[in-house]
Parts: C-alpha cells; structure tokens; sequence
C-alpha cells in the first residue's frame, strides 16, 4: 500500500522533470534555427541553401550537444542557488562551445552565436529542472 501511494505521487514529479528537459531541447533547437536562419540572411555568401543546411546542422551537433549535456547535467544537478545565481555561473560555460564559429571567414557567425547562447541560458533554459522539494 506504501510503495503504490510513493509511486503515485513520484510520477507527476517525473512528468513535470520530463516536461521541463523537453521545453529546453525544443527551444534550443527552435533557438539554433532562428540563429541559423539570420546568419543565412545576413551573411552574403554565395553557396546554396542545401550547403548553409547542412553547415547548420553540423553546427548544431558542435556546438548545441555539449550546451544541451551541460544545461540538462547542470540543470538536474543544482539544488542550493537561486535562479539568477545559476544562470550566471552558466553563462561563461555556455560561450565556451562556440568555438567553431571562430574558424569562420565573417564575424556574423559567431556574433549571431554569442547572442544566441546568452538567450538561452539568461531567458529560455527553465531552471529549475527539479522541482523545489523533491528528493530522488
């Protein structure tokens, strides 16, 4: 009788866990596309669309993996700062996987990068991902 009452109640706890790992892969991916779109629209290069898709997505697996790990890690793993405090600390680690865009002949790459990772990490990444009184 316990243990189905302590299943019960863990799994809206797990549902709501879920939701929130899934808000922050969608909008990092929706994030990326928008990045990738306003790089493409501002950056005269001349290569075709199916090219600038498949440099996106390359990017994608560069430099939107590791912030992923690292924002669901972090984010799973943080119990004792506030909000504000985490998202703070994350902006340098974040900023960090841009790496690749610095190999690019035009800056707009990596300036469109830069802002987009601050987006993410000071607006859209939901923190917590743990609800407050959980213990797992």
């Amino acid at each position: 009788m316990l243990i189905k009452k302590a299943e019960q109640s863990s799994v809206p706890v797990m549902r709501q866990v879920f939701g929130r790992i899934g808000r922050c892969l969608l909008a990092y991916l929706l994030l990326h596309a928008v990045a990738w779109v306003a790089i493409t629209l501002l950056v005269p290069w001349e290569i075709p669309t199916a090219r600038m898709v498949e440099v996106s997505l390359i990017m994608l697996a560069l430099i939107g993996i590791p912030t992923l790990l690292l924002a669901i890690l972090a984010g799973l793993g943080h119990r004792k700062m506030t909000p504000a405090r985490f998202r703070g600390v994350l902006v340098v680690p974040m900023l960090v996987f841009i790496w690749p865009c610095l190999a690019g002949s035009t800056a707009e790459p990596l300036l469109v990068e830069f802002v987009a990772q601050l987006v993410f990490v000071c607006f859209l990444m939901p923190v917590p991902l743990l609800p407050a009184k959980w213990k797992g």
